[in-house]
């Protein structure tokens, strides 16, 4: 009788046990298929971020999105509706990002290892391309979103040393978060910068700014409003003509009352220069410094 209990008992533990991993209520994206959905709607993104061509306006970028929520069964409702409950439970947000991120490491990591073996077998036929470690060093970290196209003597760092999450409540109110930053030692002429992060807006107001300072006295600036959740990425091209003496800018926000805001994952990129990247400037603006 003792045995049967405590088997009854081990069962009971077992079955709390597998139904506590997912607590998101009915009708809400479960963590696991949350994963997947971000997974996909980042690499929405970096479609669309990479063909800008195709999608020169909001609706046609808007159909992208309706794309992924149809392979889902989701609709954009249920989509917004998981973002509230996900944004008042940060913790199981964050296990379903992370179940993204790794499954686009690992999409990543198979594509770097087919590149490498065609280029092996391309150039020596019938020979099988051996081990790549440390050939293509893993990113540190897991929070990594679409960054900006790189060749293969490119080559970015992430140079963010401040804290990389945020929760912004009430008491917040108006603020900003801001960096500055000099130049790293692996600078070179014509690089690129990068500010990006992951926005759960809740409703209230967020302003992006990312400036370079060049040692004549000029600057390269952008600035814009985010009005919806996800990946923010604002970038800069500096002047091939000019030496970058300092990068700094800002995130600002306004939070409402009995609202909640999230900024994560923050980065800020440094890519050398590409030839495909450096025509664009999009709505960058070069102020010049007044005559004496």
């Amino acid at each position: 009788m003792h045995r049967s209990s405590s088997i009854l008992l081990l069962l009971v533990l077992l079955v709390l046990s597998f139904t506590s991993c997912d607590r998101t209520p009915r009708g809400v994206v479960g963590v696991s298929d949350m994963g997947d959905l971000i997974a996909d709607l980042m690499l929405a993104d970096a479609y669309i971020d990479s063909h800008r061509d195709e999608f020169p306006t909001d609706s046609a970028r808007m159909v992208m999105k309706q794309s992924v929520f149809k392979k889902h069964g989701i609709t954009q409702q249920d989509y917004d509706t998981a973002l509230v409950w996900y944004a008042h439970n940060m913790e199981d947000y964050i296990k379903a990002y992370d179940k993204a991120i790794a499954k686009l490491q690992t999409r990543s990591d198979k594509l770097v290892k087919s590149r490498t073996d065609e280029a092996l077998n391309g150039e020596m036929p019938g020979l099988q391309a051996g081990p790549t470690h440390g050939t293509h060093p893993r990113p540190q970290g897991k929070r990594i979103p679409h960054q900006l196209s790189t060749d293969s003597k490119s080559d970015s760092i992430d140079m963010w040393r401040g804290v990389r999450r945020y929760m912004l409540t009430q008491g917040s109110r108006r603020g900003f978060i801001t960096f500055d930053l000099e130049p790293d030692a692996g600078k070179q002429p014509g690089d690129r910068y990068q500010l990006a992060y992951l926005l759960t807006r809740g409703g209230n107001e967020f302003k992006v700014s990312l400036s370079i300072d060049y040692t004549d006295g000029s600057t390269s600036q952008i600035a814009r409003s985010t009005n919806s959740d996800g990946w923010v990425n604002i970038d800069v091209q500096s002047d091939t003509a000019r030496q970058v003496r300092r990068i700094y800018g800002y995130v600002s926000y306004d939070i409402k009352r009995g609202h909640v805001g999230y900024v994560d994952s923050l980065m800020l990129m440094r890519t050398h220069l590409s030839k495909s990247n450096y025509g664009f400037f999009n709505a960058q603006r070069m102020l010049k410094r007044k005559s004496d």
